[in-house]
């Protein structure tokens, strides 16, 4: 009986669900783009206007870009929009109804015909299950390199 008893005390929270930790994926935040300050910050405004992505602060001086939260998963979709974009902590229990996120961009001159831009994207999924919180999630990469490569173009 006492080995019962502490085996379902050994093995409660595991089955319970206990959340796992995720690791942060090695990603590609910062670039270097081979034009003038002017015309990457251009772009970047302008990129961000094009995706509707709300810029919440602007200073060009400091070379600091900060857009508000955008919702990007909703509804029963939504792990596989978030999966798509993060890595997110883990339990048996844990569903996932929303996803949001919001950018820092800095962006600094690096030589006379070169920018450093490092973009730095805070991604949030809502738990709808255990702990009903928006809780933190890793960046993959995706948004990153899609914001990278819209940039890019518009240079």
């Amino acid at each position: 009986m006492k080995r019962r008893l502490m085996l379902a005390l050994l093995l409660g929270p595991v089955l319970a669900g206990c959340a796992s930790v995720p690791v942060p994926p090695a990603i590609q935040d910062t670039e270097i783009i081979n034009a003038p300050f002017d015309k990457v910050w251009s772009a970047i405004v302008g990129t961000l206007a094009e995706q509707s992505l709300p810029i919440q602060s602007i200073d060009k001086a400091s070379g600091l870009v900060t857009t508000q939260f955008v919702v990007f998963a909703n509804g029963i979709l939504a792990q596989r929009a978030i999966d798509k974009v993060a890595v997110k902590p883990s339990s048996l229990l844990y569903t996932w109804s929303g996803g949001r996120y919001m950018l820092s961009i800095f962006v600094t001159k690096s030589g006379e015909n070169q920018t450093r831009v490092k973009i730095t994207t805070h991604i949030e999924a809502f738990e709808n299950n255990v702990t009903y919180s928006w809780m933190i999630c890793y960046s993959n990469g995706t948004i990153e390199n899609q914001l990278f490569n819209a940039i890019k173009a518009k240079i």
